[in-house]
């Protein structure tokens, strides 16, 4: 019997998870410019023609995991889309971003292991990028001024900062006080 389109589309996006967690896998651990389409083929444990059918280089994967991860991160940011960030908004996307921090642990010490190896964001890939994170910078300085900041963009920078260093010491240090932290942060900027 024949599968019906929902069916194949089940096994592409299954097939598309299982290509991009092992290119994640092997930027990680090989390095960007040392791994090739072969090496992730391998890992995904499907033929090499099977990948190129999905993706032609692993230029393209990279784009996809960054920013698949930067869409997931945001999901819940500014939820209305009305462009105005409410403190409950605000308190929203905290909890959802630390959640996201716990549930893909795993996801996030690999991606932060391929960012911070050098010369691997292409300059399309950082336009790409900005596009997604300029609106969000955007609301969240109006934040900042709304509740008074007499530098919010100096603000934004250290949520920023403060939000990368969390990542960090979490998926480093299982003992992190993760839940503690998120309690201060969200002390911190909704007052």
């Amino acid at each position: 019997m024949p599968r019906t389109k929902q069916q194949v589309e089940v096994i592409r996006q299954q097939r598309v998870m299982q290509i991009l967690d092992a290119a994640l896998d092997v930027f990680a651990h090989k390095g960007f410019h040392s791994a090739t389409i072969a090496d992730i083929a391998q890992k995904a444990g499907i033929a090499k023609g099977l990948l190129y059918h999905y993706y032609s280089s692993k230029e393209e994967l990279l784009s996809h995991i960054v920013i698949n991860g930067m869409n997931n991160l945001i999901e819940k940011f500014d939820e209305n889309h009305d462009g105005v960030l409410t403190d409950a908004e605000m308190e929203l996307f905290i909890n959802d971003m630390f959640r996201k921090i716990v549930e893909n642990r795993n996801y996030w010490k690999l991606y932060f292991s391929v960012m911070l190896q050098p010369n691997v964001f292409s300059k399309e890939l950082m336009q790409k990028l900005e596009g997604i994170y300029e609106p969000m910078v955007s609301i969240l300085i109006q934040y900042f001024r709304r509740k008074g900041y007499q530098n919010p963009e100096m603000e934004f920078m250290i949520l920023h900062a403060l939000s990368d260093g969390i990542v960090i010491n979490y998926i480093s240090n299982e003992n992190f006080p993760l839940d503690a932290i998120k309690e201060e942060i969200i002390k911190r900027y909704i007052k």
